[in-house]
């Protein structure tokens, strides 16, 4: 049965194996230059300067801050991982894309702002997904850790959308621990998200490639899109970790956001056992996260 350390080496190997292709969003040079992304490639774009294969996006980098700051605290609390996180932005030796909302949060912090005021207003999926960590602890309730789920994600991106988003995955992800198959798990929880979950079972069974699918659902960062996106790969790869995390990386865009999100429910449903051996063997971070977890 997978425990909570296989939901985080999941989710954070779902960032890795993007790396190659984030923000690529032709196709053509995708497969081109990737071929089928099945492996840990160093990034093909501009954005991700100093890093290389199997390291992590900007995602997986701030999904290893909380890691750290619940670790060291052994607990999670806003405040504390709030300044983990700016100590993390502000140190010279950090390598990792400060994207919008890093900006903007980062910027509020500076200003004296309170970490439960520091959003920015961005909309993008990746918000969501760097709360893996949280499943680590024991909370007295699915509240507790739905909160925790909320204020980590509501801290750096303010759209409503995008913290209602982050409870919606943790409650498949506890779905799924607790038994449920992933498509059960996604139908159980869709009550917040009827419209994204019901486009993203439809085109899970149109005739579409799914990176024909994920292209017609936008690959961009935007929620409205990525979620859908999200779902589509889990309803049709539920019994397949490693076809959906292939087929994620391989149709590009914003791929990292998807990644994050679909190797946590895969963790929790299989483990990192079900896994090539080399990602894991490959993953620049393994030791750490191996330590960090005991």
């Amino acid at each position: 049965m997978p425990s909570p350390s296989d939901i985080v080496f999941t989710s954070l190997i779902g960032d890795a194996l993007t790396l190659g292709p984030h923000w690529m969003y032709d196709q053509e040079e995708i497969a081109a230059k990737l071929g089928r992304v099945d492996r840990f490639h160093a990034p093909l774009t501009s954005y991700h300067p100093g890093k290389a294969a199997g390291d992590f996006t900007h995602y997986g980098d701030q999904t290893l801050v909380l890691l750290r700051s619940i670790q060291k605290a052994g607990k999670f609390d806003l405040t504390h991982f709030a300044a983990d996180w700016r100590a993390y932005w502000e140190a010279p030796e950090t390598i990792s894309y400060r994207d919008g909302a890093t900006k903007a949060t980062l910027a509020n912090l500076q200003a004296g702002m309170p970490a439960e005021k520091a959003a920015s207003s961005s909309h993008d999926l990746a918000g969501a997904g760097r709360i893996a960590p949280l499943f680590l602890l024991t909370w007295e309730n699915d509240a507790a850790l739905v909160a925790a789920a909320r204020a980590v994600t509501g801290f750096t991106h303010g759209d409503p959308a995008v913290v209602d988003a982050a409870e919606f995955f943790v409650r498949v992800v506890l779905a799924v621990q607790r038994g449920a198959e992933i498509p059960a798990a996604l139908n159980e929880a869709a009550s917040s998200h009827v419209k994204w979950v019901a486009v993203g079972r439809e085109s899970s069974a149109s005739r579409a490639s799914d990176v024909e699918a994920l292209m017609r659902h936008g690959l961009s960062c935007d929620i409205g899109k990525g979620f859908p996106a999200v779902c589509h790969l889990l309803f049709r790869h539920p019994e397949d970790a490693v076809a959906g995390l292939i087929a994620n990386a391989s149709a590009g865009g914003d791929s990292a956001a998807r990644g994050t999100i679909l190797g946590m429910i895969y963790g929790a449903r299989f483990g990192v056992s079900e896994l090539p051996v080399e990602w894991m063997s490959e993953l620049k971070a393994q030791q750490e996260i191996t330590a960090l977890l005991g």
